[in-house]
């Protein structure tokens, strides 16, 4: 009975407590309220919202603005097109700088952040800190440092972090869109990971997002496009990636890396007309591993060798399994998928090679090195075509077909099959009727068909 009643007591107080918060939780509105942002978040206290009017916002207070660990909602009133923080391309003035142990509660939502130009990140800073980020638009900021493969970090930076960033779009800037960088030194905490999701980042001067030093990130249901440099990479020990849903399309130097000592796994992802000296679409380099499914990877270009696929590898693997790999380029070899493999294995299942072409050798497939394997696939040309008789260990080739898959329309960009085709089982299966490739600002169903770019 007297358990029961200190039960009771102990529901009783957490009940109380919780209802204050709510109770007692308040609208901080700016400039009305409080004259600056800063300002405006001095003034809260955990659990408050800042909610700012619309208008462009420079200066003192406004800039290089801290929520100084408190788990607080910034917000604006009406988006982010109609509220703007614009740092005037001061030198060391960025937008919002996370340093002080911020957690998901601290939510920044709904602002346009331009004209930064600071050493790591010239909109947003993030150490040691994991906010949320939320329908924000990154914008004509500058990364002065150049620290991450010669780029600097030009739109977003985190370290030591697993910030949320969702709904947001990161294009324009002067450096990469966004750099996640891990601790320096080995951690056994791999329940950390930092997400992007539903977000555009396009037209950056360097790569769309790199993550770097351990730094676990989930990238899904994003668009990745026009940048100067690759997409997507993950380098330097970087184990934990995972991208999701994704297209990755026109970036000027590949669609997707995995490096040094890296590990990514790509899912149901259409990386397109991506440009590259190797791998135009997925480059994996000799300390690394990929495993790759269920995606479309067309009409990529490889100056060099793997117009679709390169993979390099004298330890780590590669597994590629029902995916459509159609219409890349290479110059030397490899027009769909070119491999070196040293001491470890290459294997390719339950895909679609077909039509893809090289000004050299192997237009489908330069299976190069020891252990390759390839399974229950479609592949113009057969083994015939790679230069390399199977022999039962080192070049498995089993169950394989050499017929045309009966696209619906390869031209129009429509890579599914016809009801009829051989190749059912094989390749990349979209959605019946399309894909949803939403970003936050189209929020339109875009049909597997349009999503050729003319």
């Amino acid at each position: 009975m007297e358990r029961c009643r200190w039960h009771m007591y102990i529901i009783t107080v957490v009940g109380w407590f919780w209802l204050c918060s709510l109770t007692f939780a308040a609208t901080i509105h700016v400039p009305e309220n409080q004259p600056t942002i800063q300002s405006g978040i001095d003034a809260a206290e955990n659990g408050d919202t800042v909610l700012v009017n619309d208008g462009i916002y420079t200066g003192e207070g406004n800039v290089n603005i801290s929520f100084g660990g408190k788990q607080i909602t910034v917000k604006s009133r009406n988006g982010a097109e109609a509220t703007i923080i614009d740092c005037q391309e001061t030198p060391n003035t960025r937008g919002f700088a996370f340093e002080s142990k911020e957690t998901h509660a601290s939510v920044l939502n709904g602002f346009t952040i331009k004209n930064g130009v600071h050493d790591l990140g010239g909109g947003i800073y993030c150490h040691t800190a994991s906010p949320t980020i939320q329908n924000c638009i990154i914008t004509q900021n500058q990364g002065t440092v150049t620290r991450f493969r010669g780029q600097s970090a030009g739109g977003i930076y985190g370290t030591d972090t697993n910030v949320h960033i969702t709904d947001c779009t990161v294009t324009q800037n002067q450096g990469c869109g966004v750099v996640f960088e891990g601790e320096r030194v080995w951690t056994f905490n791999t329940l950390r990971s930092t997400i992007l999701a539903n977000c555009t980042i396009s037209e950056n001067t360097n790569s769309g997002v790199i993550c770097q030093d351990l730094a676990p990130v989930t990238i899904k249901d994003c668009t990745v496009l026009q940048n100067g440099e690759r997409g997507i990479v993950s380098t330097f020990f970087t184990r934990g990636v995972s991208v999701t849903n994704c297209r990755i399309e026109q970036n000027a130097g590949g669609g997707i890396e995995c490096s040094e000592e890296s590990f990514a796994r790509i899912e149901d992802c259409i990386i397109k007309r991506n440009r590259a000296v190797h791998g135009g679409g997925i480059y994996c380099s000799p300390t690394s591993e990929i495993e790759v499914s269920g995606c479309i990877i067309a009409e990529n270009i490889a100056t060099e060798t793997g117009g679709g696929i390169d993979v390099i590898s004298t330890r780590g693997s590669a597994t590629i399994t029902h995916c459509t790999i159609t219409q890349n380029t290479a110059h030397e070899k490899g027009g769909g998928i070119a491999t070196f493999i040293e001491f470890s294995q290459f294997t390719l299942t339950n895909s679609i090679v077909w039509d893809n072409h090289t000004h050299g050798d192997y237009a489908e497939v330069s299976p190069g090195g020891r252990r390759v394997i390839i399974k229950s696939c479609d592949i113009r040309g057969g083994f015939a075509g790679m230069g390399r008789e199977p022999d039962d260990e080192w070049f498995i080739y089993e169950n394989n077909i050499d017929t045309n898959p009966r696209f619906i329309n390869a031209d129009a960009g429509d890579y599914r099959l016809k009801p009829d085709s051989p190749a059912a089982l094989m390749g990349a299966h979209p959605p019946f009727g399309g894909v949803a490739a939403v970003t936050h600002k189209q929020k339109q169903l875009v049909t597997w068909a349009e999503l050729k770019i003319n």
